[in-house]
């Protein structure tokens, strides 16, 4: 017996939610725009829509739509956290992997499609980057921009940085090159060759990478993958191991989503205040927060300069522009050196194109819209993960940034997955680059930086088939 209209778009939609196409939470199209999508009359929709929300599937809302319902998590199917990491005591020196190069090389470090798909633009960043350059006159085309960056922008960034709390101005802040060149400086103002550099395991491995070439030993500290690097057990290896800096990343850190409650950080501040070590803060996913309020900075909580604020708008805003920035305390004259040495000065009319963009609100609007997009993608993953994968071991839970961090069975190794799932076009992050040590071999960073379109959802299952074929 052939089905009603409304009975095939019900499917479709339901088809939709399964699959995570459409994330629990979100908004479905409104009446009138399903009308336009599938040239169906408005009775129909609404009849479609009445009997989704009759089995449970979506939900409407007084004056604002349709939603997709909450997924109800059954104890089958529930993704536990990863238990809290418990890396080797001792130092180490770094040897670093091919993988890091190749996944760089192929643009894929936050997407699971190594051909990336076009997105939009931001128009309103671009018009005003090219007014910018317009406006740039030929002295400025003949001269360096003052080492410490432009002085309006400095400005504007000192009030951003200011909602995780605490009192920073323009004349402490220095531009960089991005964060990882704010990361590079900070490391290089506060140690030595050879020195002890504490760190979270697993930990992002750019800042691996750096430490490698700098010649510095890593000290893991255990950390959870809810609230971050142990207070505890730092205040531990400090009892054994002479570090001289701490490089952390508070605020939903790469690869689990962790986010440190105030109380570690200010235990975590204490330890560096009373064993003298240098705090660089890596704050680079701070504004991708699904909550009410940006987190706070241990930077905000310092009152001694001991504390490196490391961050730029690479994640947040656009990876296109190599704009950073560092609030170093009481080492930002050694990191104006250093930043002369390193890179002399940084482009003036891209600082200036920024400035504009922030000062007309554009980076206000685009975090709000940002932060609601990423939400929606974090749960169509986590959707995507209970469906495909019911034998993946642990999934972390972050509140924001860009990433989480799945654990899969022991017996499957994610550096044998890379390759295999390149040969079908899917691009993974094998847990192992994550760790100076050998371990994490059976975890992936997933991230949820992109739509869910159909391309990406089918290279997931693709990913998926590999890892059911694997276990």
């Amino acid at each position: 017996m052939p089905k009603f209209l409304y009975h095939q778009l019900a499917e479709q939609l339901r088809a939709s939610i399964n699959s995570g196409q459409l994330a629990p939470t979100s908004k479905l199209p409104s009446v009138r725009v399903c009308c336009a999508q599938t040239q169906l009359s408005k009775s129909t929709v609404l009849a479609a829509y009445a009997h989704l929300e009759d089995e449970g599937w979506i939900e409407s809302r007084p004056r604002s739509g349709y939603y997709v319902c909450p997924l109800p998590v059954h104890a089958s199917n529930e993704l536990r956290c990863p238990a809290t990491s418990s890396p080797s005591g001792s130092p180490h020196l770094i040897s670093r992997s091919q993988v890091i190069i190749d996944i760089m090389r192929r643009g894929a470090a936050f997407d699971l499609l190594i051909d990336n798909e076009a997105v939009t633009h931001n128009e309103h960043l671009r018009r005003c980057l090219s007014s910018a350059l317009r406006r740039q006159n030929s002295q400025q085309q003949l001269y360096y921009d003052q080492p410490q960056g432009d002085l309006s922008l400095r400005a504007r960034l000192a009030k951003t940085i200011n909602q995780g709390g605490g009192q920073c101005s323009a004349d402490d802040l220095v531009i960089t090159s991005g964060c990882q060149h704010s990361l590079l400086l900070a490391l290089m103002a506060t140690t030595q060759p050879g020195d002890l550099v504490a760190i979270e395991s697993p930990s992002f491995y750019g800042a691996l990478e750096l430490l490698e070439v700098l010649g510095r030993q890593v000290l893991e500290i255990p950390s959870s993958a809810n609230t971050g690097i142990s207070p505890s057990a730092l205040k531990q290896a400090c009892r054994h191991w002479d570090i001289k800096a701490l490089l952390v990343s508070p605020s939903f850190a790469t690869p689990t989503g962790s986010c440190m409650p105030d109380e570690h950080k200010l235990q975590i501040l204490q330890l560096a205040k009373a064993n003298q070590f240098a705090i660089i803060e890596d704050d680079i996913y701070a504004q991708l927060h699904f909550s009410l309020q940006r987190p706070r900075t241990i930077y905000s909580f310092d009152d001694s300069g001991c504390v490196l604020l490391c961050s730029s708008l690479s994640k947040s805003l656009s990876r296109d522009l190599r704009l950073g920035w560092i609030a170093a305390g009481n080492y930002t004259e050694k990191i104006l050196r250093l930043k002369i040495a390193t890179s002399m000065a940084t482009g003036i009319s891209l600082q200036q194109g920024v400035s504009l963009f922030i000062a007309q609100g554009g980076l206000d609007k685009h975090l709000k819209a940002r932060r609601i997009q990423l939400r929606q993608q974090r749960d169509q993953l986590q959707a995507l993960i209970r469906q495909a994968l019911p034998q993946a071991v642990s999934a972390s839970q972050p509140m924001g940034g860009l990433v989480l961090w799945l654990e899969l069975d022991q017996s499957i190794d994610t550096l044998k997955l890379y390759h295999q799932a390149r040969t079908v076009g899917v691009a993974v992050t094998p847990g192992g680059i994550f760790s100076a040590q050998e371990r994490y071999q059976n975890f992936l960073r997933i991230s949820f930086a992109h739509p869910w379109t159909q391309r990406r959802i089918q290279a997931f299952m693709r990913l998926a088939t590999l890892i059911n074929a694997s276990g």
